[in-house]
């Protein structure tokens, strides 16, 4: 667990000021050790003021960085030399193979191209990153929950695990793009080269199965999805618990797979979401961590969650606002991985909205859907940011490449049943009747977690006491903690 910083000059000049101000920027990704490579060199330090002194003699114009924490035994600071390649390896190999050390290997038996193979045969969510001499070739798994973000000006190229490591080299907002899922990029002074390796695909031919045929292979690929996850858990796991259909499969799932997970469920204090989970964790025969908050509490924290999603937005803050608190309760009871279910209702068709392109056509809702998956990665990557923070590793089983595949095969008509379906996901809740769930789980109506929770209501009344409506306000409050001005350039104090 870390944070990755790579910058190159367009002009020769060194840039070491700005790798260490970007590392700086990134510290809460980790803090225990920093390392950096300038291709002919790599050096670690304790901290970010001996690392600089250690880089005042150093000309470089390409230069990455990483903020190292280890989470599990097989975390190592980085970056690593293979050979004369200089490589950074961030976020969590599932499988085929066994770990890091694996992908070590590959690298030195197929070093350049190895990013390719990586992205290609590797499930995990991971960022890699080699510098081989003045070329910098990088890559991202397919779903893209390990965030990723890239920039350039007329004075450099740099890529970063978070945006404001971006903002304090003084890089403008509007420039900084998410680095795309399943791609590979190949950058020097003279621009970035950037190729599809391993994407979703829409249009892909249907599944022609009965039910309890797809039913039995959604639950092999369910199983798998949660089986790689456990790779590595040496410690104390916990599961963002609401209640709910998508989360109360996983718990399910997790029980059946041996790990007495602890189911976490936070809310504002009345929240109907704490009695139905709790209620569904002693049906599934899990133990449950439950903290209720108050408007004191959404006001205090909701500047923290602006900084860490690092956009202002109000239906993401409501969203991530019950994240963030469910993180902290996660690292207080000393569980370092935290199960999440997001990416349930992109696949299987929970939204409301997707009634109105049901109606319209199937092709529109299959493909509504489809554009829902492939941009996943936004809603995940603000999660691995939160719980990065807290020192708890997000893993997301529904955000699996393999799983995607498949769900995405299943005929729409599966998934919701007319254009007026009060519940959609219909071939979920089925496997959670087959399962072994209670009827008030697979039954219930979908109730959006910032609903739940309370916090949408909450941030509501908030904003009206500052005679605001509520993206003003969120907009004010974002300005205020980051220092960016929506729709102006590079506003940021240096």
């Amino acid at each position: 667990m870390g944070g990755l910083a790579a910058i190159i000059s367009k002009t020769g000049r060194c840039v070491a000021p700005e790798a260490i101000r970007m590392l700086s920027a990134l510290r809460h990704r980790g803090n225990e050790l920093h390392g950096i490579t300038t291709g002919k060199i790599v050096t670690f330090a304790k901290d970010l003021l001996e690392l600089s002194h250690l880089l005042k003699d150093t000309s470089s114009d390409i230069i990455i960085g990483y903020n190292f924490r280890r989470l599990l035994p097989e975390d190592s600071p980085q970056p690593i030399e293979i050979d004369n390649l200089k490589v950074v390896l961030e976020g969590r190999i599932y499988s085929p193979y066994s770990g890091k050390s694996e992908v070590y290997k590959i690298i030195e038996q197929h070093r350049e191209e190895s990013v390719r193979k990586v992205i290609s045969e590797v499930e995990g969510s991971f960022i890699i990153a080699i510098l081989s001499g003045k070329r910098l070739i990088i890559g991202r798994d397919s779903i893209g929950a390990t965030p990723l973000y890239f920039s350039e000006n007329d004075h450099f190229i740099a890529l970063a695990s978070e945006r404001k490591a971006l903002w304090s080299i003084g890089m403008d907002n509007a420039s900084i793009k998410t680095f795309p899922p399943g791609n590979l990029a190949e950058i020097s002074s003279e621009g970035i080269a950037m190729r599809q390796i391993k994407v979703l695909e829409a249009l892909r031919p249907r599944i022609i199965k009965d039910e309890e045929n797809i039913l039995m292979e959604l639950h092999n690929m369910l199983s798998e999805a949660i089986r790689r996850r456990l790779y590595g858990l040496n410690g104390g796991v916990s599961l963002a618990f609401s209640g709910g259909l998508d989360s109360s499969i996983i718990a399910a799932l997790l029980k059946k797979a041996g790990v007495n997970a602890t189911l976490v469920t936070v809310g504002l204090e009345g929240s109907k979401d704490i009695e139905q989970a709790e209620e569904t964790a002693k049906e599934i025969g899990l133990r449950v961590k439950t903290e209720t908050y108050t408007i004191k509490d959404v006001e205090e924290v909701l500047p923290k969650v602006l900084w860490l999603i690092e956009e202002a937005n109000s239906l993401k803050a409501s969203i991530k606002i019950p994240e963030y608190w469910a993180a902290e309760v996660s690292s207080k009871i000393d569980c370092k991985v935290m199960f999440f279910g997001e990416g349930g209702d992109e696949l299987f068709g929970g939204y409301y909205k997707y009634l109105r392109e049901y109606e319209k056509s199937l092709e529109n809702a299959e493909m509504a859907l489809f554009f829902d998956v492939i941009s996943l990665y936004s809603s995940l990557e603000m999660s691995e940011k939160i719980c990065t923070f807290h020192n708890v590793e997000a893993r997301f089983p529904y955000a699996d490449h393999d799983l995607a595949l498949f769900a995405l095969k299943i005929p729409i008509s599966m998934k919701i049943s007319s254009k007026d379906d009060p519940l959609r996901k219909r071939i979920l809740r089925r496997y959670a009747e087959q399962i072994g769930l209670p009827a008030d789980v697979y039954l219930r109506p979908k109730k959006a977690i910032q609903y739940g929770t309370g916090v949408s209501k909450v941030l509501k009344k908030i904003a009206k006491r500052n005679e605001l409506n509520v993206q003003a306000f969120i907009d004010k409050v974002f300005r205020e903690k980051t220092g960016l001005y929506k729709c102006k350039n590079n506003d940021l104090p240096l």
